[in-house]
């Protein structure tokens, strides 16, 4: 069920819908105009009465060079016959911007961006081996994670 609470700020006021479903976490979204909250929350409805809600609270708060990190942590590794180079590949992968970018975020842009970057200082086969480890990563984070976040190409 859908709870819309007007909520009274100095120079205005927003409304806070609160989606509240058994087998689902609570969904909150605040807007500043009445109608976008009715609409907004209709299609929540909607979507969670067709089983086509999916959560990406998670994947917004967490970067890759986090996902890297909790690759090796996990030792996802250890199953790999070049461990040693997964680790090597998280500690240069690490210093560069790729590193830094959300997951929910991540797209096409950020990956030739980051081929780009790796061609002035390391061979093309190096650049394949470091897209084939993020890619390893990236499925380990939705198989064994539970991860949901799109990949715009």
């Amino acid at each position: 069920m859908a709870y819309i609470i007007k909520r009274k700020h100095k120079n205005y006021s927003s409304y806070l819908v609160r989606i509240k479903r058994k087998g689902f976490k609570i969904i909150f979204k605040t807007f500043l105009q009445k109608t976008d909250a009715i609409k907004w929350a209709r299609a929540m409805e909607r979507k969670l009465d067709q089983g086509d809600f999916s959560d990406y609270g998670e994947a917004t708060r967490v970067t890759l060079g986090d996902m890297f990190k909790r690759f090796i942590r996990e030792g996802k590794h250890l199953s790999r016959k070049d461990e040693r180079a997964y680790r090597f590949r998280v500690n240069t992968l690490g210093k560069d911007i790729i590193a830094d970018t959300n997951l929910l975020r991540l797209s096409a842009k950020h990956i030739i961006e980051f081929k780009e970057r790796r061609s002035r200082v390391v061979s093309a086969t190096t650049i394949n081996k470091d897209l084939s480890f993020i890619s390893v990563v990236i499925d380990t984070a939705i198989q064994d994670w539970g991860f949901i976040f799109l990949i715009i190409l």
